[in-house]
């Protein structure tokens, strides 16, 4: 049995159909939501479908906290972790996953593969494309001379962990604005551990970020490696990872019929690159400021935050 942990908010619109692709799974699973105060009729939802709901306040929502707490209940030696918004495309999506984390002992935790809702625009495609390739990879400490950063990268908008694994470098850090799950494989790396890419676990879950949004998007990528920059300056290569990107987007909107939203790409591009600096700059701006320019407000409320920007 695997356990599922699934941050929710106002997940309604998701949740029906989620649950039902994880009924068909070929493998049994306990589920366990974990609830931001939803306004909708997200709570409602899980009682009805009998799965275990564990309501907290909004204000105490934290990437990694909050995962921490569904962790702490899972049964199961593995847990995965979704978001409301990953949709598994087959009955064997956790079967695969499950096999790829249990072909090698070293793996103590594998993602899976994010396909683009059919829906989803030029931008958000690409993104989908780029970051999750059609070929499977288990990443060691031997891959960050050819991978650099990219050792490290995963998602848990689909990802299984080996539990004790996962407990034995402290669980999910709370301290971090995003990228809680980029942290924690940097940690198994360094220790020596493996992570491992699973193209055959398949989950639908795309966005189409507006300009705007990818500034704030980026602004808090920069802040997160600023704050974690003691682990992840052990692996390198952000800019040109970042650079090496714009250059293949370029490139599928050219070989796509696209080259009409090059200015769209170069304006978006520019708008990730500022954010992302500011980001790495966040102490010199003031918290009212950082709250605007985020995706995420809420991480700049606690008292240390605060304290920090004065």
């Amino acid at each position: 049995m695997l356990s599922i942990v699934i941050p929710t908010y106002n997940a309604a619109a998701y949740l029906p159909l989620l649950l039902q692709k994880l009924r068909e799974q070929t493998i049994q699973n306990e589920i366990i939501i974990i609830d931001s105060e939803s306004t909708d009729n997200t709570q409602e939802i899980a009682r009805k479908e009998g799965v275990q709901l564990v309501p907290i306040k909004k204000v105490s929502f934290n990437h990694g906290n909050s995962r921490n707490l569904g962790l702490q209940l899972a049964n199961s030696s593995v847990v995965v972790f979704m978001t409301q918004d990953a949709l598994p495309a087959s009955p064997q999506t956790l079967e695969n996953l499950l096999s790829m984390l249990n072909s090698q002992d070293d793996i103590a935790m594998a993602y899976g593969r994010q396909l683009p809702y059919p829906e989803t625009g030029v931008f958000g495609r690409f993104a989908r494309l780029a970051n999750y390739p059609a070929h499977s990879v288990v990443k060691t400490k031997a891959s960050i001379p050819e991978m650099g950063i990219k050792t490290c990268s995963c998602s848990n908008s689909f990802a299984a962990y080996r539990k004790l694994d996962l407990l034995s470098v402290g669980g999910f850090p709370s301290d971090t604005i995003l990228g809680e799950d980029v942290s924690v494989a940097a940690r198994f790396i360094m220790q020596n551990k493996a992570v491992a890419y699973c193209a055959d676990a398949q989950v639908f879950h795309s966005h189409d970020y507006t300009i705007l949004e990818e500034f704030k998007r980026y602004f808090d990528i920069g802040v997160f490696h600023q704050e974690q920059q003691a682990i992840l300056s052990k692996f390198s290569g952000a800019d040109s990872e970042g650079f090496k990107y714009v250059v293949q987007e370029l490139q599928y909107l050219s070989r796509n019929g696209y080259k009409r939203l090059i200015p769209a790409q170069l304006i978006r591009t520019l708008a990730k690159y500022i954010g992302y600096k500011m980001g790495k700059k966040e102490n010199r701006f003031p918290i009212s400021l950082k709250r605007r320019i985020s995706m995420h407000p809420g991480f700049w409320l606690t008292s240390s935050k605060e304290e920090s920007s004065h």
